[in-house]
C-alpha cells in the first residue's frame, strides 16, 4: 500500500466514529442529551486515537512494519480534531455562557482537558509538510514531543471525570507508557552530539 493509501484509509476510520456520532445526533436518537452524548463520544475518541497515535512508532519499531507510519499524522490529527469538537461540544451545551464556563474550567478536570486540548494546537498547526520543512525536522520533532504532555493530561481528564471504565482507562495508561519508554529508549541510544 503507497503512503497516501495508507493515510486515506487511516483518515476513514479515524472518521467512522464521527459519521456515527452525526448520524445519532441528525435521527434524534440522543435526544435526550444530545450534547452530553457528543461530548463523551468526541472526548472519549480523542483519547484513543491519540494512545493509537504514540503507539504507532513503537509497533513499528517492534514489527518492522514501516507501512503503517504514514498512518500517524492522520491519527494524530484526528485525535486533534476530535479534542477540538468535543471542546466545542462542552461550550455548546452551556449555551456559549462564558461567565459560567470560566467559573466551570477551574475544576482540576476541566483545566487538564483544556490544557489537552491547548497542546494539540501547535501539533494541529504543523502536522503537514510545509510546516515541517520551514521548521526543520530538529524544530518540527522537538514541538510534536507534546503528544505526550498532551497524552498525559488527557489520560487524567478521563481518569478524574470517570467517563471511562476501568479496563479501558488502564489500558490506555499502559499504551502511553509503553510508547514513553519506546520514546526514552530512541532518545538515550542517540550517539552524543561531538562539538568541534
Amino acid at each position: 500500500m503507497t503512503q497516501g493509501r495508507t493515510e486515506a484509509a487511516a483518515w476513514v476510520v479515524v472518521g467512522a466514529p464521527f459519521a456515527v456520532l452525526l448520524y445519532n445526533l441528525a435521527s434524534g436518537d440522543y435526544d435526550a442529551s444530545p450534547w452530553r452524548f457528543a461530548i463523551r463520544d468526541t472526548g472519549i475518541w480523542a483519547l484513543r486515537w491519540t494512545t493509537v497515535a504514540v503507539l504507532v512508532s513503537p509497533f513499528v519499531t517492534l514489527t518492522g512494519l514501516r507501512a503503517i507510519e504514514p498512518a500517524r499524522r492522520a491519527l494524530g490529527l484526528g485525535a486533534a480534531l476530535y479534542g477540538f469538537a468535543h471542546l466545542w461540544f462542552w461550550t455548546r451545551q452551556y449555551a456559549f455562557d462564558w461567565a459560567f464556563l470560566f467559573d466551570e474550567i477551574q475544576r482540576l478536570f476541566l483545566l487538564l482537558g483544556l490544557g489537552t486540548t491547548l497542546l494539540m494546537m501547535p501539533l494541529a498547526a504543523t502536522s503537514n509538510d510545509f510546516a515541517r520543512r520551514k521548521l526543520g525536522m530538529a524544530l518540527w520533532r522537538r514541538i510534536h514531543l507534546l503528544v505526550y504532555p498532551a497524552a498525559g493530561a488527557a489520560w487524567f481528564h478521563f481518569a478524574l471525570s470517570i467517563r471511562l471504565g476501568r479496563i479501558e482507562l488502564y489500558a490506555h495508561a499502559l499504551g502511553l507508557l509503553i510508547a514513553l519508554g519506546d520514546r526514552a529508549r530512541r532518545m538515550l541510544s542517540k550517539p552524543p552530539v561531538r562539538r568541534a
